[in-house]
């Protein structure tokens, strides 16, 4: 039987899994004959709440719908982000430790968190299985970026170089945001650009959405807020991490200048340490048109929420997603079919390229709200359409599309 390997840090078991690319790939593949065992990190200890790892023990397996799932016991980090590389790289060393109590894979389809899993890279190398090198987030280029590190620290340099070293010894690549080749072609990394990453082994295959599930998900698990049915009004739904790094406050500053318009509501879901102070700023301006609703929203949930929204907002701090897009939460506003609101343009942008909505500089409250009227004040007929488009793209995201494209990727290096 063909066997592969799928090595998230982060991924779980199905039900509590936030992000189901990797159960959805899983599961593809052991409909089409695969064995695949699942390895995800456990950082809790018995007598934790939820915990399965006792004292001593070093991994736990258990099946799920015929698919193998296997828990490496992890080091819980808490809020430092020096623990957390060290525990992703015990994570990694772990596996690497183990890997002869289990099958030996194929292909080992490896989630990377550059430089600190770099022993899976070592683990394919003595297994002699074909390494598939899968990026979702760039590190450390992400935190250079947005300020958190400098690009010219010795450590920086070394950590680029160990993420150089993850793509030129996998034998395929896989980007989930469609700029990916970019980001290698301006490292320098590419065969075209003096480096020795060969284009023709990397492929895009984004995040996305299962679309049944989606819409047994609203069936099953259908919303009963009375502001999110109501069909009088126009509701503006934020859902996500209530924080000012997101920009909510933004929105909120566009609502404070849309007051005076009955017909718009913004809905907030969610929570994060700036939503006690974003509540307070309401009540203490008046601000009727923003209500703030549940706190915690499960996963299951959230389909039917999204769909009974007029506009899905999506909020981002600026030079985020310059090389694409892979947000779980994009794919979910694009089966629910509603108009989607951006407020940072966006590179690679399916918002911008096929006319689903806006993705705009929107760095002022006045842009903001201007950008929710544009949307609010369609008429029903460019809504229709819109929304044509919206479940267009959503079925090239589809996870029976994109599981079958992994596949083929698999097939492939099987050959």
């Amino acid at each position: 039987m063909r066997t592969v390997w799928i090595v998230n840090y982060y991924t779980d078991l199905p039900e509590r899994v936030s992000n189901p690319r990797h159960y959805e790939f899983a599961k593809y593949l052991t409909e089409k004959g695969y064995f695949v065992r699942v390895f995800f990190a456990d950082r809790k200890r018995v007598p934790e709440d939820g915990a399965v790892i006792r004292k001593g023990q070093k991994y736990v397996s258990e099946k799920h719908g015929g698919i193998t799932y296997t828990r490496i016991a992890a080091m819980p980090y808490g809020e430092s982000n020096i623990k957390r590389g060290i525990s992703i790289w015990k994570f990694a060393w772990g596996i690497l430790r183990l890997r002869k109590r289990f099958e030996r894979p194929d292909v080992i389809l490896f989630n990377i968190h550059a430089p600190f899993d770099y022993p899976i890279v070592w683990c394919a190398k003595k297994l002699k299985a074909k390494l598939i090198t899968e990026a979702w987030d760039l590190w450390p280029d992400s935190f250079v970026r947005f300020g958190l590190m400098k690009a010219s620290s010795p450590i920086v340099k070394f950590f680029y170089h160990v993420e150089r070293k993850m793509y030129e010894r996998g034998d395929r690549i896989i980007f989930t945001f469609e700029g990916g080749v970019d980001y290698l072609k301006e490292r320098g990394w590419l065969t075209g650009n003096g480096g020795k990453i060969s284009e023709d082994k990397i492929s895009y295959i984004n995040n996305g959405v299962n679309l049944a599930t989606f819409a047994q998900y609203r069936k099953d698990y259908p919303a009963h807020d009375q502001d999110l049915l109501r069909n009088d009004i126009v509701k503006v739904v934020y859902l996500g991490s209530i924080r000012l790094v997101n920009h909510v406050k933004d929105l909120i500053d566009a609502a404070e200048i849309l007051k005076c318009n009955d017909r718009i509501k913004f809905i907030l879901i969610g929570d994060g340490p700036d939503r006690a102070g974003l509540e307070k700023y309401c009540r203490d301006n008046n601000l009727r048109n923003v209500l703030f609703k549940q706190k915690h929203v499960p996963f299951c949930e959230v389909a039917d929420i999204v769909s009974h929204a007029s506009i899905n907002v999506m909020n981002y701090q600026k030079n985020f997603g310059l090389f694409g897009v892979s947000s779980g939460k994009f794919f979910q506003y694009l089966a629910a079919g509603q108009p989607i609101l951006c407020n940072i343009k966006l590179n690679y942008c399916e918002i911008t390229r096929n006319n689903i909505g806006l993705a705009d500089d929107l760095d002022t409250p006045q842009k903001y709200a201007d950008a929710i009227l544009r949307l609010a004040q369609l008429s029903s007929e460019e809504i229709a359409s819109m929304r044509d488009r919206i479940k267009t793209v959503a079925h090239k995201f589809d996870y029976a599309v994109l599981s079958a494209q992994f596949e083929t990727v698999v097939a492939n290096l099987m050959s």
